[in-house]
């Protein structure tokens, strides 16, 4: 099992210096011993003996980034009252891109004495360089940046294990880790190779300070692993016996202070920073795409620990930068930062010229600059009252609309959409970051009742998420009550006429959720299932085309109509 792996012990990083273009890895039986030898990105030999530190007040410096979901390249976008308040200015874009980020992680890391560099997860899936080359930017500009250490986060997988394991074995330059996933349970190929590269623990020593780090993979939203009927073969760990187990270890290793990096949310860290019998020092999570300014303290039950829980946001939007001072291994205070990333920020030049490789080919063989349409209005993803949005449901129309589909009906996951579209020329770069995902429209026929526990399941999902839908529909109207102790959907209307408990309905909708993704087990379980291959994306396309001026509100097109009424 993973948890008898004991955690390889690093040496310590320096600041960056240039590094040469990535090289595919060597064979993996090399991958311990180089590993320990390197270090990573940024090595060097130990040569002068570590200064004592016992009694001294000790400097730590952690940099952390979560989630950059692709966002390599610069892009527009309009930041959000809370992106305002941690410093994200209006009218100051293009925002984002990694070779800004790599200039302040450089820039912070040479500031620096003992230092890290974390990376809470998600890297892949949220921009048109994911789907041409399946994570291959992401992880040379990972390495290039100087991560010592990323957790796996839920979209590592999305382009499939496989394609994870072939990624990093070429460019991964860092630790990749995961406590809580056993991939020795699985026959598959990629198995054995993730068993190798993936581990559950690093030490890293720092000029004395030897710091633990355990990572912690995400689990509720990664259906390929976790939910049995779609199970890879891997075993899942919990996590506070994945915690537990590791944390000791760690001690018994000699670790002065631990870290777990986390892909599973805010609430599951303050939880297990909270309730967990573990020594551990610190949390630094992603998931969520939150940002926690200052931090979130937590006491710990069992310990009495003073336990900081630090999110850093998402989108390659903010650098976060947390000093800790650390005395005998107790963490005596802490202040944090968070850098914003806008057009004020200089690129890094080694990182834009891996970047601009390409970007250019981006350019040759597909046109994302080209214009598609035009947008009076910011079009919104989530809806101004929690129900139904304006992208929302110009996506659910054209996809029962499209011809050779021509549903009743039309239902697919609020969270498939995964930015706003700024206002004015709609290009083809804002629909992939838009709508990134390579999901197909599905079709299958649904009874009344089917319907029901349908909407049902969205009202209990979405009084979870603060009565905020996590679905978005055509061809019906209803209102999603919120009741913690009775969520559900009342006053279903389909097409003008009040929901058939004995009537059948056909129903498109995307793949993903058709398979079961984010719980919608009444689907996964249907047996009328036909996937057109058509994608959603283009659909989703070919209707900005035809339409263009986006939003029509006197022809109903693009606009909040109130189809999806939350009721608290």
């Amino acid at each position: 099992m993973r948890l008898s792996r004991a955690p390889l012990i690093r040496l310590t990083r320096e600041a960056p210096v240039p590094l040469p273009a990535p090289s595919p890895r060597l064979s993996l039986g090399a991958l311990p011993l180089l590993a320990a030898c390197a270090g990573g990105p940024f090595p060097r030999a130990v040569t002068d003996p570590a200064p004592a530190i016992d009694g001294e007040d000790v400097r730590l410096t952690f940099i952390h980034t979560s989630d950059i979901h692709s966002r390599l390249l610069e892009y527009d976008f309009d930041p959000s009252f809370t992106d305002n308040q941690l410093g994200l200015a209006d009218d100051v874009g293009p925002y984002g891109g990694i070779a800004k980020m790599t200039y302040i992680a450089r820039r912070e890391r040479a500031k620096a004495g003992r230092v890290l560099h974390l990376d809470s997860g998600d890297c892949f899936q949220g921009a048109i360089i994911f789907n041409e080359y399946a994570g291959e930017a992401e992880m040379r500009l990972l390495t290039e940046m100087g991560v010592d250490a990323a957790v796996v986060g839920n979209h590592e997988f999305d382009a499939t294990a496989q394609n994870l394991a072939d990624q990093y074995g070429a460019w991964g330059g860092f630790d990749l880790l995961a406590a809580n996933y056993d991939f020795e349970t699985s026959s598959e190929p990629w198995a054995t190779q993730l068993e190798e590269m993936v581990l559950p623990s690093v030490i890293y020593d720092l000029d004395g300070l030897r710091v633990g780090v355990i990572g912690l993979a995400n689990l509720s939203s990664l259906n390929s692993i976790y939910d049995e009927s779609n199970s890879m073969g891997i075993t899942v760990i919990e996590a506070g016996d994945a915690i537990e187990a590791e944390a000791a270890k760690l001690k018994s290793q000699g670790a002065d202070f631990i870290v777990v990096l986390s892909h599973m949310g805010l609430d599951d860290d303050q939880f297990n920073a909270r309730y967990l019998d573990a020594d551990v020092d610190l949390y630094l999570g992603g998931h969520h795409h939150v940002a926690t300014k200052p931090p979130i303290v937590v006491t710990n039950v069992h310990t009495g620990k003073r336990i900081p829980v630090v999110h850093s946001s998402a989108f390659a939007k903010f650098v976060g930068r947390l000093d800790v001072v650390i005395r005998d291994g107790e963490l005596l205070s802490h202040d944090y930062q968070l850098f914003p990333i806008d057009n004020t920020v200089p690129d890094d030049p080694q990182s834009l010229d891996i970047l601009e490789e390409y970007a250019q080919d981006l350019a040759t063989h597909f046109n994302t600059s080209q214009v598609i349409g035009y947008a009076e209005q910011k079009l919104t993803r989530y809806g101004s009252t929690g129900g139904d949005s304006m992208l929302g449901n110009f996506a659910a129309e054209a996809i029962r609309s499209w011809p050779g589909v021509e549903t009743e009906i039309a239902l697919t996951n609020t969270l498939g959409i995964r930015a706003d579209i700024p206002a004015g020329d709609i290009t083809v770069d804002d629909l992939y970051n838009s709508m990134p995902f390579d999901n197909t429209i599905t079709t299958m026929y649904l009874s009344g009742r089917e319907v029901q526990e349908l909407l049902d399941y969205n009202a209990e999902r979405s009084t979870e998420r603060g009565c905020q839908s996590q679905a978005q529909v055509a061809g019906m109207q209803f209102d999603m009550v919120c009741d913690p102790d009775d969520p559900h959907a009342e006053n279903i209307v389909i097409n003008g006429r009040p929901l058939d408990p004995d009537g059948t309905y056909e129903l498109a909708t995307n793949n993903y959720i058709a398979h079961g993704g984010s719980g919608f087990e009444v689907l996964e379980r249907n047996t009328t299932q036909q996937d057109t291959g058509i994608s959603i994306r283009d659909v989703v396309m070919a209707a900005i085309i035809q339409y263009h001026d986006l939003p029509q509100a006197d022809r109903g097109i693009a606009v909040e109509d109130g189809r999806i009424n939350p009721v608290y």
